[in-house]
């Protein structure tokens, strides 16, 4: 790394444990998103994805449209799924985000401005594979017809990366059209698909998968088995509790940490656990 890039993340280190002093660093993003070197517009992009401020969102545009660099082209697209995600779904569940970031719910506007044009990087024949994989992941963020259809047409490519690219696309999504196509890829003969689908079947919500993942925390590659675990937890899949209570107290210590973890994520799905003002994870069940 360069002088000039230790000096930009020593920077941004500074504020990344204040993000409500975000009016003090974005100038300093913006400013680095027209920097000469793609290491520091990169760095630059994902500081500013972690804030989604509607000022970043046409420099993330033109980057994502007229960059050189096909890495910075990249990670611009990505950073516009925060905003998908801020914009779209997040702004429908307050509740659930931090203080912070409540603030900076993306206008209807620019939301549709943002959704249409990673539409047109994904629909655009130019493209590189990169560029439209990246473009689905986006925009899987959003409850949309025409989103899943892409996300479809992705999976239905035969290039790998494509296929990894959908189903992650599928778990962020969440509609229960996956649900078959998830259940048969958690299945794949290819082990790296086979993760995804895993890792899918727990982003998606989807508690019918639930009874897909209990048999995989019994196989003999252990990274599939620690994936399932914690994919079964957010399931929140009623018959994975004693499976996960009884991995609890595996000799394995990675197995046991996993599955209490992925049992806290199960409790919480489920409403049985909470955290109180200091962020401590109180447990209903141990008070019972």
């Amino acid at each position: 790394m360069s002088q000039r890039d230790d000096s930009v993340t020593e920077t941004l280190d500074v504020y990344r444990d204040r993000p409500r002093q975000k009016g003090s660093i974005l100038p300093l993003l913006l400013d680095n998103l027209r920097d000469p070197n793609p290491r520091v517009r990169i760095l630059a992009i994902r500081e500013i994805a972690d804030y989604a401020d509607d000022r970043a969102l046409s420099p993330l545009i033109d980057l994502a449209e007229h960059d050189p660099q096909l890495q910075v082209r990249s990670a611009a697209i990505l950073a516009l799924g925060d905003y998908v995600y801020i914009g779209g779904v997040a702004s429908s569940e307050q509740g659930e985000l931090d203080d912070w970031r409540r603030e900076d719910t993306l206008d209807p506007a620019d939301l549709e401005r943002t959704r249409s044009f990673l539409l047109s990087v994904y629909r655009d024949p130019a493209r590189t594979l990169e560029e439209q994989r990246r473009a689905v992941e986006s925009l899987s963020h959003m409850p949309n017809r025409e989103v899943e259809e892409a996300i479809a047409e992705l999976y239905a490519r035969p290039e790998k990366e494509a296929k990894i690219s959908a189903l992650l696309a599928m778990g962020w999504n969440g509609a229960r059209r996956w649900e078959r196509t998830l259940q048969r890829a958690l299945g794949h003969p290819d082990r790296d698909l086979r993760i995804e689908a895993i890792h899918a079947a727990g982003e998606s919500g989807l508690e019918e998968l639930g009874r897909e993942l209990w048999p995989l925390t019994y196989a003999e590659d252990k990274d599939i088995v620690m994936a399932a675990i914690w994919a079964l937890g957010q399931t929140g899949w009623e018959g994975a509790f004693e499976r996960l209570d009884e991995l609890t107290l595996d000799p394995d210590p990675q197995i046991r940490e996993c599955a209490d973890q992925a049992m806290d994520e199960w409790l919480f799905f489920n409403g049985l656990l909470e955290t109180d003002s200091y962020g401590r994870i109180s447990r209903f069940l141990d008070e019972e």
